[in-house]
């Protein structure tokens, strides 16, 4: 009787100081991405908060989702943009509030992660221990405050393996709801197809005869969605969008040197339970089979071998956000090894858990580490460019640069993409008339070169991020040369 009590009092610990750690992340939202992390190279700080969200911010602040000529990834991934109109509707453009559902998501996660492992007989203490480390993830938390869509994937992900894990004869409302939910997940982010697998895997072990119903169902709406977007004027941004994020040809002598860039980069997912992971995948090929019985860790291994291969495809183009899909993979492998370890071998299962224990206190640090030394050099320059926009009303109000939808999100200015249009810069640039040029240290050659009906005054300048070929933020004023001559 004691020591189910004192499991019980372990067990609500456990869920109590995952709800604290998640509570932590809806702190300082409009603080900066954390400088000198270990994820630092990620180019998506600056970036990709405001693409994704570029289209629900033109709604409110131009009055249309669609800027013709310029960058509208909306057609291909509405999912985001679409939630985010709902919500700017009651908070207006605000990048707390993008944020905020960001960090909501990624807390449903963790209460979800709880619910999948107790779904297939992990224990009540350990499946509060997989929600502590999910919790605790100083990679989760990092990208949860960075509203990208892969915390939204994850959650999706997640969702729909629950919903999986439910699938029976007969049993109609799994089959409707992943038929429904595939299509959603894929139309929030194109590459979540590589974690159909392991959707599809959970559903044949709960139910074979359920797949072809699914795949029919989610074939009707995915046919539906894209008979309707390329037959509309949304068609050439839709074909833009695979145009520019067409893959490169494979280079196969390089492989070798792909695949172990791969794996050491692999350390981004998490220190302590990464190395676990593949420790755990070579035990249970040789010494722990029975690993292998249970669908759950079949299922979360082959999502992380899809999420392998997309990376792996894309060569040496790596990016730390593409490995946040592993991270609950990870943290659900190594605790159904716990499970297992427990009936097999008390001393092997008691070193896991102390492993375990340190990641969730090295990560606790961490995410405290990020608080106490949080920053607002983005956040302050955005709102000192509106200062400096707003005070000089004879120049027209529109922002030109890669960042620009950052800003407009941050700070509420509308802007237009001069890294990626469907039309050429200098064309787009004589349609639009943008007044502010906004670039990271000095512009290109092929930027100026597209601007030349322009010169370029700076007016300000402010130190910006951790990596120095994107660490000034730089604004201009564009002058018509024809005004400049005159």
């Amino acid at each position: 009787m004691s020591q189910r009590i004192a499991e019980r009092c372990l067990h609500w610990t456990l869920l109590f100081s995952a709800l604290i750690l998640c509570l932590t992340r809806f702190a300082y939202l409009r603080a900066d991405f954390p400088n000198h992390s270990p994820w630092m190279i990620d180019q998506a700080k600056f970036t990709d908060e405001g693409w994704w969200a570029s289209a629900a911010v033109r709604h409110f602040l131009v009055g249309r989702w669609q800027v013709p000529g310029d960058y509208n990834p909306a057609p291909v991934v509405p999912v985001w943009p679409v939630l985010l109109t709902l919500v700017f509707q009651v908070t207006g453009v605000s990048i707390t509030a993008v944020r905020a559902v960001s960090v909501s998501l990624s807390i449903a996660t963790v209460a979800l992660v709880y619910f999948l492992v107790r779904r297939y007989h992990v224990s009540p203490t350990l499946a509060s221990l997989a929600a502590l480390l999910l919790a605790a993830s100083s990679f989760a938390f990092a990208f949860s405050r960075l509203a990208t869509l892969d915390t939204i994937i994850v959650f999706e992900w997640t969702l729909l393996m629950w919903v999986a894990s439910y699938a029976a004869p007969l049993r109609i409302w799994p089959v409707l709801a992943l038929g429904i939910g595939i299509p959603v997940m894929v139309l929030t982010k194109t590459t979540a197809l590589v974690l159909l697998p392991a959707i599809l895997w959970l559903l044949w072990k709960k139910s074979p005869r359920a797949i072809l119903a699914v795949i029919a169902i989610a074939g009707i709406v995915m046919a539906t969605y894209l008979f309707l977007v390329l037959r509309s004027r949304y068609a050439d941004d839709f074909h833009y969008f695979f145009d520019i994020n067409a893959l490169a040809s494979v280079e196969i002598r390089r492989t070798g040197s792909f695949l172990l860039q791969l794996f050491q980069h692999g350390m981004w997912i998490d220190h302590v339970l990464y190395p676990t992971a593949v420790a755990a995948l070579l035990l249970s090929l040789r010494w722990c089979r029975q690993l292998w019985r249970n669908p759950l860790f079949t299922a979360c291994w082959i999502a992380l071998l899809g999420d392998a291969v997309y990376i792996l495809r894309r060569q040496d183009d790596y990016a730390p956000r593409y490995f946040l899909v592993m991270l609950v993979p990870v943290i659900i492998t190594v605790i159904i090894t716990l499970q297992e370890w427990r009936i097999r071998s008390r001393k092997m299962a008691a070193l896991l858990a102390a492993t375990l224990g340190v990641a969730v206190v090295l990560d606790t640090l961490q995410v405290f580490g990020f608080l106490a030394h949080r920053q607002y050099q983005f956040y302050g320059a955005a709102k000192s460019i509106q200062a400096i926009v707003d005070a000089d009303p004879s120049v027209h109000r529109l922002l030109l640069g890669t960042s620009g939808d950052q800003l407009a999100l941050m700070v509420g200015i509308p802007s237009i993409n001069d890294g990626y249009s469907s039309q050429d810069l200098d064309k787009k640039v004589m349609v639009y008339r943008p007044g502010w040029y906004v670039g990271w240290n000095d512009p290109d050659e092929d930027i100026l070169d597209s601007l030349s009906a322009y010169r370029l005054d700076e007016v300000a300048n402010f130190p910006v991020f951790d990596r120095k070929d994107r660490d000034r933020l730089k604004l201009y004023r564009m002058v018509p040369l024809k005004e400049a001559q005159q």
